[in-house]
Protein backbone atom coordinates (compact mmCIF):
# COMPACT_ATOMS: atom_id res chain seq x y z
CA UNK A 1 0.00 0.00 0.00
CA UNK A 2 1.47 3.50 -0.86
CA UNK A 3 1.95 6.15 1.19
CA UNK A 4 -1.13 8.47 0.00
CA UNK A 5 1.00 11.76 1.97
CA UNK A 6 3.29 10.47 -0.75
CA UNK A 7 0.83 10.67 -3.74
CA UNK A 8 -0.46 13.65 -3.07
CA UNK A 9 2.91 15.61 -2.73
CA UNK A 10 3.51 13.93 -5.50
CA UNK A 11 0.33 14.65 -7.70
CA UNK A 12 0.51 18.49 -7.06
CA UNK A 13 4.19 18.45 -8.30
CA UNK A 14 3.30 16.70 -11.14
CA UNK A 15 0.23 18.75 -11.95
CA UNK A 16 2.87 22.06 -11.39
CA UNK A 17 0.38 23.38 -8.23
CA UNK A 18 3.57 23.16 -6.16
CA UNK A 19 5.55 25.98 -8.41
CA UNK A 20 3.46 29.24 -7.19
CA UNK A 21 2.79 30.89 -4.39
CA UNK A 22 -0.39 29.56 -2.39
CA UNK A 23 -3.02 31.80 -2.41
CA UNK A 24 -5.30 31.29 0.99
CA UNK A 25 -8.46 32.54 -0.72
CA UNK A 26 -8.26 30.02 -3.32
CA UNK A 27 -7.59 27.26 -0.96
CA UNK A 28 -10.26 28.13 1.53
CA UNK A 29 -12.94 27.81 -1.67
CA UNK A 30 -11.55 24.62 -2.71
CA UNK A 31 -12.45 23.20 0.85
CA UNK A 32 -15.73 24.99 1.09
CA UNK A 33 -16.99 23.73 -2.81
CA UNK A 34 -16.01 20.15 -1.19
CA UNK A 35 -17.78 20.53 1.93
CA UNK A 36 -21.19 21.23 -0.26
CA UNK A 37 -21.14 18.75 -2.74
CA UNK A 38 -23.84 16.75 -2.35
CA UNK A 39 -26.46 19.04 -1.88
CA UNK A 40 -29.07 20.96 -3.47
CA UNK A 41 -27.16 23.96 -4.77
CA UNK A 42 -30.36 25.14 -5.64
CA UNK A 43 -31.90 25.73 -2.63
CA UNK A 44 -28.52 26.66 -1.01
CA UNK A 45 -27.85 29.35 -3.41
CA UNK A 46 -31.72 30.63 -2.99
CA UNK A 47 -31.11 30.98 0.93
CA UNK A 48 -27.66 32.50 1.09
CA UNK A 49 -27.74 34.69 -1.65
CA UNK A 50 -31.48 35.28 -1.63
CA UNK A 51 -31.59 35.00 -5.53
CA UNK A 52 -33.08 32.87 -8.08
CA UNK A 53 -30.61 31.33 -10.89
CA UNK A 54 -31.63 31.16 -14.29
CA UNK A 55 -29.04 28.13 -14.70
CA UNK A 56 -28.40 25.84 -11.81
CA UNK A 57 -24.57 27.27 -10.09
CA UNK A 58 -21.73 24.37 -9.16
CA UNK A 59 -20.65 23.61 -5.91
CA UNK A 60 -17.49 25.96 -6.96
CA UNK A 61 -19.61 28.62 -8.03
CA UNK A 62 -20.94 29.10 -4.77
CA UNK A 63 -18.10 28.27 -2.81
CA UNK A 64 -16.74 31.56 -4.74
CA UNK A 65 -19.53 33.47 -4.01
CA UNK A 66 -19.51 32.61 -0.12
CA UNK A 67 -15.96 34.30 0.06
CA UNK A 68 -16.68 37.13 -2.02
CA UNK A 69 -14.40 38.76 -4.10
CA UNK A 70 -13.68 41.26 -1.47
CA UNK A 71 -11.63 38.39 0.34
CA UNK A 72 -9.29 37.44 -1.90
CA UNK A 73 -6.55 39.68 -0.52
CA UNK A 74 -6.51 37.75 2.83
CA UNK A 75 -2.94 37.66 4.23
CA UNK A 76 -2.16 34.62 6.22
CA UNK A 77 1.06 33.82 7.47
CA UNK A 78 2.39 30.43 6.60
CA UNK A 79 1.69 28.65 9.65
CA UNK A 80 -1.91 30.33 9.70
CA UNK A 81 -2.33 28.29 6.51
CA UNK A 82 -0.75 25.00 7.40
CA UNK A 83 -2.47 24.94 10.44
CA UNK A 84 -6.07 25.47 8.36
CA UNK A 85 -4.86 22.94 5.98
CA UNK A 86 -4.39 20.46 9.08
CA UNK A 87 -7.48 20.71 10.66
CA UNK A 88 -9.00 20.08 7.34
CA UNK A 89 -7.53 16.63 7.10
CA UNK A 90 -7.90 15.83 10.49
CA UNK A 91 -11.68 16.62 10.16
CA UNK A 92 -11.36 14.76 6.89
CA UNK A 93 -10.05 11.84 8.44
CA UNK A 94 -12.22 12.14 11.48
CA UNK A 95 -15.25 11.54 9.08
CA UNK A 96 -13.83 8.60 7.70
CA UNK A 97 -13.06 6.95 10.96
CA UNK A 98 -16.77 8.30 11.88
CA UNK A 99 -17.96 6.13 9.02
CA UNK A 100 -16.41 2.86 10.12
CA UNK A 101 -12.78 2.70 8.27
CA UNK A 102 -9.70 2.39 10.17
CA UNK A 103 -6.08 3.45 9.66
CA UNK A 104 -5.28 0.80 7.06
CA UNK A 105 -8.90 1.43 5.18
CA UNK A 106 -8.56 4.76 4.94
CA UNK A 107 -5.27 4.27 3.24
CA UNK A 108 -6.75 2.16 0.47
CA UNK A 109 -9.60 5.09 0.33
CA UNK A 110 -6.78 7.55 -0.30
CA UNK A 111 -4.55 5.51 -2.74
CA UNK A 112 -8.30 4.50 -5.13
CA UNK A 113 -8.63 8.65 -4.85
CA UNK A 114 -4.93 9.50 -6.04
CA UNK A 115 -5.13 6.59 -8.66
CA UNK A 116 -8.08 8.42 -10.34
CA UNK A 117 -6.61 12.06 -10.08
CA UNK A 118 -3.54 10.70 -11.30
CA UNK A 119 -5.55 10.22 -14.31
CA UNK A 120 -6.57 13.93 -14.43
CA UNK A 121 -2.92 14.63 -15.96
CA UNK A 122 -3.38 12.57 -18.85
CA UNK A 123 -5.89 15.38 -20.51
CA UNK A 124 -5.38 18.31 -18.62
CA UNK A 125 -7.87 20.66 -18.14
CA UNK A 126 -7.28 23.60 -15.80
CA UNK A 127 -9.99 26.21 -15.23
CA UNK A 128 -9.13 30.41 -14.67
CA UNK A 129 -8.21 29.92 -11.05
CA UNK A 130 -5.89 26.74 -11.85
CA UNK A 131 -7.72 24.15 -10.83
CA UNK A 132 -7.52 21.23 -12.88
CA UNK A 133 -10.65 20.06 -13.85
CA UNK A 134 -11.95 16.53 -14.94
CA UNK A 135 -11.66 15.87 -18.15
CA UNK A 136 -14.57 14.90 -20.12
CA UNK A 137 -13.74 11.13 -20.20
CA UNK A 138 -12.82 10.98 -16.42
CA UNK A 139 -14.21 8.26 -14.48
CA UNK A 140 -14.64 9.21 -10.57
CA UNK A 141 -13.69 7.07 -7.88
CA UNK A 142 -17.09 6.47 -6.40
CA UNK A 143 -17.77 2.99 -8.06
CA UNK A 144 -14.12 1.80 -6.37
CA UNK A 145 -14.74 3.37 -3.29
CA UNK A 146 -18.13 1.61 -2.49
CA UNK A 147 -16.29 -1.21 -3.40
CA UNK A 148 -13.82 -1.02 -0.34
CA UNK A 149 -16.99 0.13 2.34
CA UNK A 150 -18.70 -3.24 0.77
CA UNK A 151 -15.61 -5.43 1.29
CA UNK A 152 -15.20 -3.43 4.68
CA UNK A 153 -19.41 -4.27 5.57
CA UNK A 154 -18.82 -8.32 4.46
CA UNK A 155 -15.72 -8.32 6.63
CA UNK A 156 -15.92 -11.24 9.66
CA UNK A 157 -13.71 -9.10 11.81
CA UNK A 158 -16.95 -6.31 12.09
Amino acid sequence: MENPIKQIVKFNQEAGFTNGTINPWLEATYLIEEAIEGYDLEEMEARLFRTGSTSPSTAKDIARRILGEANKQVDLAPVDILDKALDAAIFAIGSMAKLGLNANEITQAFNIVMRHNFAKLNNRVVDAEGKLSKPANFEGPEKDLQALLDSIKASPKR
